[in-house]
């Protein structure tokens, strides 16, 4: 496989990583008084055959019934050579009937020296309303077709929904149909048995979600992107790192044909350590204990 082909491949891993850690690390519990304000902020490091590829910086709010995700992803390492990948993603909106509904998404950020943009504005009255820069003509993709919109959402309140269910006591077992300004896929979770994991901030037994992305409509013509636009499936671990915070993604693992490409949670309360390092096992105290700034 030419480099830039796997280059491409792994950011699209980086990006599929970076969604899974945001969505499901939002609070549950939206009822709750815990829940009414609260805020998280973590840090993810992301790995390939044991070398830094990639970091993902999140932020998390939830106030009342409304929530809001920062996310902040880059690749490092030889994939930053090759690809230069930054990507911020802005999420808004609210839980109606136990169902995470949101009102904006926004994605912005420069993949291989092009600035790449998405707005998704979501109405009642309207539906939802989106531009993308490049365009899906210019990008040389097929366009999603209107029909095919209807009661979609980000793909970050798509796993915010898979961590409500486990919250609820329900498994991640279900469907989303998403659309992320440019493609229109679904959703699979599955629940799988639970699994030991070793982490820097959580050793132990956690809940393993297996997601997997159906692809539906707006891909790329080329005959031989299909093959590196997607992960078969991503697991994601979910433990309760602290008492006093609701169950987190703690390991994210994604097939990536090749390899496994890994995302370990490295920081509770903002990223302490440069991308690659982690806590060591004397500092796992002071890493897991949010600031004081990052929970109200």
């Amino acid at each position: 496989m030419p480099l830039i082909a796997l280059a491409k491949k792994l950011s699209i891993y980086l990006i599929a990583l970076s969604f899974s850690a945001a969505g499901l690390a939002l609070p549950g519990h939206a009822g709750s008084d815990l829940a009414r304000s609260q805020r998280l902020e973590l840090a993810y490091n992301i790995y390939l055959g044991g070398f830094l590829a990639g970091s993902v910086d999140v932020t998390i709010a939830l106030d009342g019934k409304r929530y809001r995700i920062n996310n902040v992803a880059r690749s490092h390492g030889v994939l930053d050579l090759l690809v230069n990948f930054r990507r911020q993603n802005d999420v808004m909106g609210q839980i109606i009937e136990h169902a995470a509904m949101p009102s904006k998404y926004a994605a912005t950020g420069v993949w291989a020296g092009e600035a790449r943009s998405v707005l998704v504005n979501y109405s009642d009255a309207s539906g939802l309303r989106f531009t993308a820069r490049p365009s899906a003509l210019e990008d040389e993709r097929e366009p999603v077709p209107a029909k095919l919109l209807s009661g979609t959402v980000d793909p970050f309140s798509a796993l915010y929904q898979a961590i409500l269910r486990y919250e609820e006591g329900k498994k991640c077992d279900g469907t989303s149909k998403v659309f992320d300004g440019r493609r229109r896929y679904d959703f699979l979770f599955a629940a799988v048995a639970s699994r030991p994991v070793a982490g820097p901030l959580f050793s132990g037994s956690a809940y393993v979600c297996r997601v997997r992305q159906i692809p539906i409509a707006g891909f790329a013509k080329h005959a031989w992107l299909p093959q590196l636009i997607r992960p078969e499936w991503t697991d994601i671990w979910v433990a309760k790192v602290q008492d006093d915070l609701p169950a987190l993604p703690v390991r994210l693992e994604a097939d990536a044909g090749l390899g496994s490409m890994v995302a370990k949670l490295v920081a509770i309360g903002g990223r302490k350590y440069p991308p690659g390092e982690e806590p060591s096992e004397q500092a796992q105290g002071e890493a897991v204990a949010p600031d004081a700034n990052s929970q109200r």
